[in-house]
């Protein structure tokens, strides 16, 4: 997958991690449309998650699942921007609502957390099961990237058949690393963001469920204060570091026996670089750092074939194609 990537050259008018992270995030807004199919997966506790479906107009020729980051949803605008490169090159598209995002509100008790490998092998047997031969792809963003690492290395779940590759975008494979990184002076912002979604999901499953426990979220201003006092008891973990150090995906790697790309960059301004230091040596497992590009960002300099300068949604087209090669000749030219 790598070689079908050209590489990344920075905006001159984007230099640094924060610009091209808030750049990459806020500007080329999606198209406006809805989902095809709403299909809700019963998980083994009880929870319910949601996959979207979107179908392209001629028979589809492959599958992807697109998975979203941290406080987000179906509808972010780095998910909803891949939907129609890929409905345009004939491929059916699934996204996720992790456990109570988006409008699966009020459908999970539970919360979703960075080791939820089993969710992201529910969302895969799904669309598997539904086009069982169709080569299928899944693409996890940020937390969605180590859930979906850790799921094929780890390998404690069901993998599907048919899936030919998986592609992770800044993913936070060293969660402690990452999670302290966020507490530096310059990521007090993007700390603050995640937080108050996380409060706000919180305050609403107290609301939806009366046997939830009643959290006192005033005192915690950190994502890790969060994951310590909530993330961590709540799902049986004896603290936030128990919780990084048996969810980060990095230990897994060696483990991984599908394609993975994983595509990152040395300005990632809360995932440090040398979170990628060091890897371990497996040949289906292949990294690209750029120098630049942020967290999710990878604002070019030049336009790509697609016309316009997300050099993310490209790579990510690109990759996934090129993964389905052998299986299906129809790729973007």
């Amino acid at each position: 997958m790598l070689d079908s990537i050209p590489p990344f050259r920075p905006a001159w008018w984007a230099p640094g991690g924060h610009l091209q992270t808030v750049v990459g995030y806020y500007t080329g807004r999606p198209a406006d449309f809805q989902h095809d199919q709403l299909h809700q997966i019963l998980l083994d506790d009880g929870d319910t998650i949601l996959l979207l479906e979107n179908r392209p107009a001629a028979p589809p020729q492959a599958a992807i699942l697109l998975m979203h980051g941290l406080g987000s949803d179906a509808e972010a605008p780095y998910i909803k921007r891949l939907v129609p490169l890929f409905l345009q090159q004939n491929w059916t598209v699934f996204r996720i609502n992790h456990r109570g995002a988006g409008i699966g509100e009020g459908l999970a008790k539970h919360l979703y957390h960075s080791g939820r490998s089993e969710d992201v092998s529910a969302a895969m047997m799904m669309a598997s099961a539904l086009y069982p031969d169709l080569p299928l792809v899944t693409v996890g963003v940020s937390l969605s990237g180590n859930m979906l690492l850790k799921l094929l290395g780890q390998k404690t779940e069901p993998i599907p058949d048919n899936l030919q590759a998986g592609i992770a975008v800044s993913p936070p494979i060293d969660l402690s690393l990452c999670a302290h990184a966020l507490r530096q002076k310059g990521n007090l912002g993007y700390d603050i963001r995640f937080v108050r979604m996380l409060k706000k999901a919180m305050r609403q499953r107290m609301q939806d469920f009366a046997d939830f426990p009643r959290l006192q979220l005033d005192a915690i201003s950190s994502l890790y204060d969060f994951d310590d006092q909530i993330t961590a008891p709540l799902n049986g973990f004896a603290d936030a570091e128990d919780y990084y150090a048996r969810c980060n995906a990095r230990q897994f790697l060696a483990g991984v026996a599908v394609d993975t790309l994983i595509i990152a960059s040395d300005d990632d301004p809360f995932i440090p670089k040398q979170t990628f230091d060091s890897l371990p040596d497996n040949p289906n497992v292949q990294l690209m750092l750029t120098r630049s590009g942020g967290h999710v960002g990878f604002v070019a300099n030049n336009k790509t074939p697609l016309g316009h300068r997300k050099w993310l949604e490209y790579a990510v087209l690109q990759a996934a194609s090129h993964a389905v090669q052998p299986v299906n000749k129809h790729v973007l030219t």
